[in-house]
């Protein structure tokens, strides 16, 4: 291909899996610089090839208890990815893939009350939040991260509710946001954003008067989604209501929307790109129109084929839709395949306790950069 013009190669390389254009930046000065321009990584995130690509990873934590339990360590070894399209074919045993963490030193001793979380993907970048305080953006794909700098506010581990990460398109720009929530008299919620382009947080000045209904959050429609709750008095009893609170990537504010039966607390998640709540094996409803209330329908819990089997999944996860009729189950350590249109499911894989909820989510293969651009 030496010779080949450039914008063939271009072409040509455009059309190549993540694992292979790593490779091609071997070859030459040409192409490493070619497969590195930020221009020639945002057409290769656009292209349905690789859009098609996606990825399960779970951080793989080894637990290690002194004899005192307020001793006791976690060191985080790598994690282990494999390829979605494996979990619904027949061959759900196929072998994935280990990774190594290049940043490990960072993480090797904490106090295991604090744990790791693997919160939302984005364009293949992961947001790994250790609750002693460190935050790092990280791209399974290339193997590279970036550790963004402390959170001046000395509020985070102690009222940190939950995180997110996502994409300002109107600004080019990846965000974390962090949710403190406040349970004092006045029930306040405040967030803190952190800019991947300036490399830099800030505070927002706008206080929610709520507090966080679950820990559950997704990100959707360039926002992140939380469930909270507020209290009000009928002249006799109090009563807690329930809404769901976003909070937009772009322009950095708060809006509400209302959820059926909101004097219940729902999980939280998305179901074929639209906002799911869930309780239990029996009752979930999704927005068919987002941002519409009255468009929340109740429809046929795909668990019921899992609980006739006699599995008790009283206790459950929804962890991700894979596609239009796949769900990612998570019930007592065990990963499952749903399909909520043949009421089936299968085991996938099984792993102690519950960091298949906590640290494992889905990747797009991609080679989007996790470090701030260069000025």
């Amino acid at each position: 291909m030496s010779s080949l013009p450039l914008d063939i190669v271009e072409i040509i390389l455009l059309r190549l899996p993540v694992k292979f254009l790593i490779r091609c930046k071997s070859v030459c000065k040409a192409w490493q610089s070619l497969i590195s321009d930020p221009y020639f990584i945002k057409t290769h995130l656009k292209l349905p090839e690789t859009q098609a690509r996606s990825r399960f990873c779970i951080i793989d934590e080894l637990r290690r208890h002194g004899i005192n339990t307020n001793n006791s360590t976690a060191i985080v070894r790598g994690a282990f990815t494999k390829d979605c399209d494996a979990f619904s074919s027949d061959d759900v045993v196929t072998a994935g893939e280990s990774i190594a963490f290049d940043y490990i030193s960072d993480y090797k001793n904490f106090n295991f009350t604090y744990c790791i979380r693997l919160f939302s993907s984005c364009d293949g970048l992961l947001c790994i939040v250790d609750l002693s305080g460190k935050i790092v953006i990280w791209n399974p794909s290339t193997r590279q991260h970036h550790q963004l700098p402390p959170n001046p506010n000395p509020n985070m581990l102690q009222f940190l509710t939950c995180c997110g990460f996502g994409y300002d398109s109107s600004s080019d720009d990846y965000k974390v946001i962090v949710v403190y929530t406040f349970r004092n008299i006045s029930e306040e919620t405040v967030v803190d954003v952190f800019s991947l382009k300036s490399n830099k947080w800030k505070s927002i000045e706008e206080i929610h008067h709520t507090t966080l209904g679950t820990r559950d959050a997704i990100v959707l429609r360039g926002a992140l989604h939380w469930q909270n709750s507020s209290t009000s008095y009928d002249g006799i009893r109090k009563l807690k209501l329930y809404k769901i609170t976003a909070f937009d990537f772009e322009k950095e504010e708060f809006r509400e929307m209302s959820i059926p039966n909101n004097d219940r607390c729902f999980n939280l998640t998305v179901v074929g790109g639209c906002l799911c709540l869930y309780k239990g094996y029996a009752e979930m409803w999704v927005m068919k129109e987002y941002g519409i209330d009255t468009s929340w329908t109740k429809i046929t819990s795909p668990f019921y084929s899992i609980l006739r089997s006699g599995i008790n999944i009283l206790d459950f996860n929804l962890l991700q839709t894979l596609n239009d009729k796949h769900l990612l189950l998570v019930s007592h350590g065990r990963l499952m395949l749903c399909d909520h249109r043949e009421n089936t499911y299968k085991n996938i894989m099984c792993y102690d306790g519950d960091r298949l909820r906590n640290n494992a989510n889905i990747y797009k293969e991609t080679l989007v950069s996790p470090h701030p651009p260069t000025p």
